[in-house]
């Protein structure tokens, strides 16, 4: 046997050993169980983003007591509320779709989705996150402002509501004010979950 016949038989027993390949669509649907190891390196991928975010600019929002913040680079867009389009049989907190610029954006509202409340004398407004095909709109109190974020205030995210802590890079003390940093592919994700489920 030549030193290239026993390279391919070498290479055939590897193959026949590998598990069965999934079709695409199975491939892309699985839901695969992290290990410890990987969880841990998630979680220290995590607070590496939330270090390096240490004086750079956010985005802060509120919606009613609740302050988050966002990398400007998150959003794409902010408005007066439009008119939106209500689905049969959808949650509560998904208001419909709006045409934002003939495209047609589905609108949440976070505060529903999270369980805490508007503040009934700010005026809502209608923030955009992500970009393109993945635009999704929220409703906000009041308008955003700047903020910028400093070693020495970072704090705990503890006293955040529990729907929304694993979607949290982190938190910040700003102005005597407590502001949770969000990740916002993160809990788009999640509510994409949370909307199939529902239906």
């Amino acid at each position: 046997m030549t030193r290239e016949d026993a390279i391919a038989t070498d290479s055939a027993c590897a193959v026949t050993q590998m598990s069965p390949l999934m079709p695409p669509i199975q491939a892309l649907t699985a839901r695969f169980e992290m290990g410890e190891e990987t969880q841990g390196t998630q979680h220290h991928n995590k607070q590496a983003a939330a270090r390096a975010t240490v004086g750079e600019s956010r985005q802060g929002f509120r919606i009613g007591e609740l302050r988050l913040m966002i990398r400007y680079e998150d959003s794409s867009a902010l408005s007066e509320m439009s008119s939106l389009h209500r689905l049969p049989n959808a949650p509560g907190w998904f208001n419909g779709m709006a045409n934002l610029h003939g495209k047609l954006t589905p609108v949440f509202d976070l505060a529903g989705y999270l369980g805490v409340d508007h503040d009934p004398e700010s005026r809502r407004m209608l923030l955009v996150l992500s970009h393109g095909a993945d635009a999704t709109g929220i409703l906000i109190d009041g308008l955003p402002e700047r903020l910028r974020l400093s070693a020495d205030e970072r704090t705990d995210v503890g006293v955040a509501p529990e729907r929304l802590l694993p979607h949290l890079r982190g938190a910040s003390h700003l102005g005597e004010r407590l502001w949770l940093d969000l990740d916002t592919q993160s809990l788009l994700g999640a509510i994409e979950q949370s909307l199939g489920g529902a239906q």
